[in-house]
């Protein structure tokens, strides 16, 4: 691109950069992404912003350019959620975030499609996301046992519908005026709405437990200021509860197989290696993710 452009984090699939003149966003997307899904993509969030969820705007038409579709996007300024930042990381915005969680999967509800681009889950395809292949065997069988419980699950309105999919603080930006704004939606999909709950928590306790004091505590202030919220803009099923704990071990299982593809082996940081061994060892174990069983106790 001939832009004064600054490269931002992709995450492990794009490329994303900032347009310091146009004051713009322009992300490359992976090349299995078809201008389709992404179309999909950009319709979710214009139907949220036309409903008052905060996200950022993006231009029409798409580009495409060797088999990859270029989006440009508004650029939210703000911070990104910082759990060391007491302004960013307490019980009001726990209760906000939630909030506009149950927002999003309420408008799911309402939104219509006359064909679905984005990944499906079903009972056909429940490894809609590719993940199995790059697990060993013993995973595999971990991954399919968890699948398998899912086919317990009405798929139903009130427990799935179209999500964001990777619904965690990383992908919030908070504005000068508290507005927290809910960006990256490309992994965007038909799950259950179960999935976006637990990788809130999932990621909030990871986090929280890493810089944090209070870590016994946590599980019940985030999750009942979070599900309070939740439930003020939408109606929160039995099941969807009941589901958390295997979206929780399923996010462990997708975090070890990607952070075993894309790092470096060879130069692994402490932290990594840790990160990788803790993985392991709670998969193996089967333990519980932060030690809970049953969420009903939270809600």
């Amino acid at each position: 691109m001939r832009e004064n452009c600054v490269r931002l984090n992709g995450g492990f699939h794009n490329d994303v950069f900032y347009m310091e003149e146009k004051e713009k966003v322009v992300r490359i997307s992976n090349a299995k992404k078809t201008k389709l899904m992404v179309l999909q993509e950009i319709e979710w969030m214009k139907f949220l912003y036309e409903h008052e969820v905060a996200v950022p705007m993006s231009e029409m038409p798409l580009e495409e350019e060797n088999g990859r579709v270029r989006t440009y996007f508004e650029f939210v300024k703000g911070d990104m959620m910082d759990v060391t930042n007491a302004l960013h990381w307490n019980e009001n915005i726990f209760e906000q975030w939630g909030r506009i969680l149950g927002k999003m999967h309420a408008l799911s509800k309402k939104f219509t499609v006359k064909e679905m681009h984005r990944p499906l889950w079903s009972v056909e395809n429940m490894d809609v996301f590719g993940i199995r292949a790059n697990l060993s065997t013993w995973l595999q069988e971990r991954y399919d046992v968890l699948m398998q419980s899912l086919h317990t699950f009405d798929r139903e309105e009130s427990t799935f519908g179209l999500i964001h999919n990777d619904f965690h603080q990383g992908n919030l930006i908070i504005n000068k005026d508290g507005t927290i704004f809910t960006i990256d939606f490309d992994d965007c999909a038909f799950n259950w709405y179960a999935q976006d709950i637990a990788v809130a928590f999932y990621h909030a306790y990871w986090q929280h437990s890493s810089f944090n004091a209070d870590i016994k505590a946590f599980p019940q202030i985030f999750m009942n200021h979070f599900l309070v919220g939740y439930q003020t803009e939408n109606s929160l099923h039995e099941d969807i509860v009941k589901q958390i704990p295997i979206f929780l071990k399923l996010r462990e299982i997708f975090l070890y197989q990607l952070f075993n593809k894309t790092w470096d082996k060879n130069n692994l940081e402490e932290w990594q290696k840790y990160s990788l061994l803790d993985l392991e060892e709670k998969i193996k174990n089967e333990a519980p993710y932060a030690g809970i069983v049953d969420f009903s106790v939270y809600v």
